[in-house]
């Protein structure tokens, strides 16, 4: 795996190089709870096995009225995939850090208080890029396109160049 933390190919920045990258200065931390994800972005989705499999994400349960939020430990991976009519730019993402893994309860929904934190762990409202969610796109090596004509012309050929004359 690279130094950065990033697997290629498989989408995903982890948790703790989003916190990193867009909240310089803060502690660090061995876990996040989601408090809000923009559902107008697209399909939310976390990994907790190094993006090995993926699980959809239930804004319909965190973005409503009350305390419900979803606990992942740090090395979580969180990804977007953008609907196809809509164009989106940024999404809104709302967190609060906090001190302690989830342990068995990682990628698990559950309350948590408003007020009176640990550390004064706040609520942090981020608008970011699909880039800094998913990540840089590995790169693709694409071959170079052929034609089709002279690879079949070169195939026919090919026998004639080494026939033997019969006699």
């Amino acid at each position: 795996m690279p130094e950065d933390g990033a697997c290629p190919g498989v989408g995903g920045n982890t948790l703790a190089r989003i916190v990193e990258d867009n909240c310089p200065g803060m502690l660090a931390s061995a876990g996040v709870v989601i408090e809000h994800l923009d559902a107008q972005a697209g399909i939310w989705q976390l990994s907790i096995d190094e993006g090995q499999t993926w699980r959809a994400i239930r804004t319909d349960l965190i973005n409503r009225d009350g305390n419900l939020g979803l606990a992942l430990d740090r090395d979580a991976r969180l990804r977007v995939l953008p609907y196809c009519d809509h164009r989106v730019t940024g999404a809104r993402v709302v967190f609060h850090t906090v001190p302690r893994s989830h342990g068995p309860g990682n990628g698990s929904y559950r309350a948590y208080a408003c007020d009176g934190r640990e550390d004064g762990s706040g609520t942090i409202a981020l608008v970011l890029s699909l880039a800094a969610i998913n990540g840089a796109p590995p790169a693709v090596h694409v071959p170079r396109l052929r034609n089709k004509r002279a690879l079949a012309q070169r195939a026919v050929a090919a026998p004639r160049q080494g026939a033997v004359p019969l006699a």
